[in-house]
């Protein structure tokens, strides 16, 4: 296969003609800014602050494709939100790897999905990889870039500039710096590293303030790569995959994410590290491919449960390659599934076949405790095959099973919601939900918001950006009195 190279390119410029290639275009600009934007229905005048969200934007340099939707280079993105009214600002994150790529007009790094010569993971130090492009969140007064090898790049809150690479004062680095940092309510930010060439997972604990109060490495025998993880009030939970890194595929000059393999034959693990004594705890379910963890809890007895979005088709993760030459046929992808972990060592799951979805989130003050509310978009069962992306809404009831939710239909592809409370009242329960999706009947990217308690009576506002902004991965929402 041809990782990098512009015949990909021509590939997807003669797919164009298809509604839904603008999600997986590139954004040429530096920077986007749409002024106020214009506004149907009616933004609520209490919904005050940022809006940002991460993901790849920059898919091409000069004649060159990348080979998979998460290469790009990272562009956040921030809606600002203020008396009843919204504006967008995006703007690349000028990394190492942008500056130097944009100086010399062409792609000289590899990156997840594509390779260049002599130029991983291997050979080059990490962060002159970083592309800055998983998600984003505010700690300790500012605005972090994530990636998931590489360290976390600072910005300027509001212009969005990059201020350069975060500096820690730690005895450990802080690199690599996980794409999914979990904010206690009390300010403390736990996060993690993975280094599955090293077998080496590292855990960060950070005060509300920013500094670095605990770290912790642990050698693991075929430590995967991992994407996410789970905190409870004394614990943090981590889910490996039976997948393992062919180093020898790396040295053949294959990309990384063409290099991780499916283990046949071996069970998914899950690592659980006591907060209090860094004690060690494993648990084996069955094996499965899993994405995201949306929350965890535990009770008095020491009972952890968790949800997840996990699926028995390792084929979904080939989409990431076919999408960028502008082709899709469709393979399930992952379910919710919930997990509970027992003292004694036993442990359960159970999927939700019927709900195909992604990107579970909770709300921000109930994170590692109990819960009832899990946000997440799915897929409905009538979408076209050949349409790639989610479709609606939901809010489920993980106390019931119950579900609620909105239907954008067909001509949509929706990214990740989030759960936003009263700038007034952060403590409260979420008021409202806002998120982006593609509109693929006018090829522009639009912003919803919607009820958090009614989302089926659908949006209560959205706003329509004058352009397409490429399909993106995570956000945060940073309210402000």
């Amino acid at each position: 296969m041809d990782w990098l190279n512009g015949a990909l390119k021509n590939k997807f410029a003669a797919a164009r003609a298809k509604p839904w290639t603008p999600a997986y275009a590139s954004v040429n600009e530096d920077m986007l800014c749409s002024g106020l934007l214009s506004v149907e229905g009616s933004l609520p005048r209490d919904l005050r602050g940022t809006f940002y969200r991460n993901g790849p934007a920059r898919h091409e340099r000069g004649q060159a494709r990348y080979a998979h939707k998460w290469d790009g280079d990272g562009m956040i993105q921030a809606f600002v939100f203020r008396d009843g009214t919204v504006s967008h600002r995006g703007r690349y994150v000028a990394t190492a790897k942008y500056l130097a790529e944009t100086e010399a007009g062409r792609f000289q790094f590899s990156a997840y999905g594509s390779a260049i010569a002599g130029r991983t993971e291997l050979t080059t130090d990490i962060d002159a990889m970083n592309a800055a492009n998983i998600s984003v969140c505010v700690h300790g007064g500012e605005l972090l870039a994530l990636w998931e090898p590489g360290s976390a790049y600072t910005l300027d809150p509001d212009t969005l500039s990059t201020l350069g690479l975060k500096q820690w004062n730690a005895p450990l680095p802080l690199c690599p710096f996980s794409a999914h940092p979990k904010l206690e309510s009390d300010g403390r930010l736990w996060n993690f590293g993975c280094d599955p060439l090293a077998g080496v997972l590292s855990i960060h604990a950070i005060s509300p303030n920013g500094k670095v109060e605990q770290q912790r490495q642990f050698d693991v025998a075929r430590l995967p790569p991992i994407h996410d993880f789970a905190v409870t009030r004394h614990h943090l939970v981590f889910v490996l995959p039976p997948l393992e890194v062919a180093v020898e595929r790396i040295e053949a000059g294959r990309p990384f994410g063409a290099s991780v393999l499916w283990a046949a034959g071996r069970s998914t693990r899950v690592l659980v590290i006591d907060k209090r004594t860094w004690a060690m705890r494993w648990y084996e379910l069955p094996p499965a491919v899993f994405s995201h963890i949306g929350n965890a809890w535990e009770d008095d007895d020491g009972v952890i449960r968790f949800d997840c979005m996990s699926g028995h088709h390792a084929q979904w993760a080939l989409h990431g390659w076919s999408v960028m030459r502008g082709l899709y046929a469709h393979v399930r992808g992952s379910s919710l599934t919930w997990v509970e972990l027992r003292p004694n060592g036993s442990c359960t799951a159970g999927m939700d076949r019927t709900l195909e979805a992604e990107f579970p989130v909770v709300e921000p003050r109930v994170v590692g405790q109990r819960y009832q509310a899990l946000l997440c978009i799915s897929r409905s069962t009538g979408r076209p095959l050949d349409l790639p992306g989610w479709d609606r809404l939901t809010a489920v009831d993980v106390e019931d099973g119950s579900a609620s939710f909105y239907d954008f239909g067909d001509d949509w592809m929706l990214e990740e919601h989030l759960y936003v409370p009263d700038a007034g009242q952060p403590d409260a329960k979420a008021r409202w939900i806002v998120g982006t999706a593609l509109n693929l009947r006018t090829a522009k990217t639009v912003l919803s918001v919607f009820a958090a308690d009614a989302i089926q009576a659908g949006p209560v506002a959205q706003a329509v950006l004058p352009y397409a902004l490429p399909v993106g991965l995570h956000g945060t929402f940073r309210a402000t009195s």
